[in-house]
């Protein structure tokens, strides 16, 4: 495989990946995501790539070496194509697998905030029936009275917690979308 290659060739040749990238004027993450599969290199990059290295484009590539030189440049289009081919379905599974997990997050957050909120709106519109039907008093009694207030409100760790899904869930959203 191309990637392979790349590192192996490198790494034969003695240079580094910052070194390897400054000859060919490009970033070092470029070298890195080459020699990882993460992208290829252009027929053009393929090449400057093969001289830097000291070796064919269709060595390079994985082909056999040949006794006469380089390949035919048909044949390396057509197998960066190919490669092109591959890495660009791979990405498009990558980029379908996050949207699903956006989607999830941004469910289980508005399903999880929905459960926190609702005992605290439900305690709220009692309260306000209540409070007009009775004039605005509560209860009463005679004597010494103990009154114990307990609240139903959400847990704000919680709270925060499933806004900050909810919000890396949108932002996962935005990101995942076709353009």
């Amino acid at each position: 495989m191309l990637s392979d290659n790349i590192k192996r060739l490198r790494s034969a040749a003695g240079l580094s990946q910052e070194e390897l990238a400054g000859e060919l004027h490009v970033v070092r993450q470029t070298v890195s995501k080459w020699e990882k599969g993460l992208s290829v290199p252009d027929a053009d990059m393929l090449i400057a790539l093969s001289r830097a290295l000291g070796c064919s484009p269709a060595e390079l590539l994985g082909a056999a070496v040949e006794e006469e030189g380089w390949a035919r440049t048909d044949e390396l289009a057509g197998q960066l194509a190919e490669l092109n081919a591959r890495l660009a379905e791979q990405l498009e599974k990558n980029r379908r697998l996050r949207r699903i997990l956006s989607i999830a997050a941004v469910a289980a957050a508005c399903l999880a905030l929905l459960v926190q909120l609702l005992p605290r709106l439900h305690s709220f519109f009692t309260g306000l029936y209540l409070s007009r039907a009775n004039g605005g008093i509560i209860g009463g009694a005679d004597g010494p009275t103990a009154i114990y207030i307990t609240g139903s409100g959400p847990s704000w760790p919680v709270l925060v917690i499933f806004s900050a899904l909810l919000v890396l869930g949108i932002l996962g959203l935005f990101r995942t979308r076709k353009r």
